[in-house]
């Protein structure tokens, strides 16, 4: 399932030196509650930035990946 929504923030990290991301998004229907995703690199852009609208990909309510949208 995809979702769209705008990215909130982003916070850049390592595990065992392997590149992760936790990024706090809204959601169109309810603005007021930031929500967060924990990803590996490649499970979102690099390009990413805080205000950009994005597409979540879910799977039984769990955050896949977060593109920016691509006009």
């Amino acid at each position: 399932m995809e979702i769209r929504g705008r990215l909130e923030g982003i916070q850049h990290y390592t595990i065992h030196g392997g590149p992760y991301g936790r990024l706090f998004y809204t959601l169109p229907d309810d603005p007021e509650t930031v929500l967060q995703a924990q990803l590996p690199a490649e499970a979102f852009d690099a390009d990413l930035a805080v205000g950009d609208e994005i597409v979540l990909t879910m799977l039984l309510r769990t955050v896949m990946e977060i593109r920016k949208v691509r006009d």
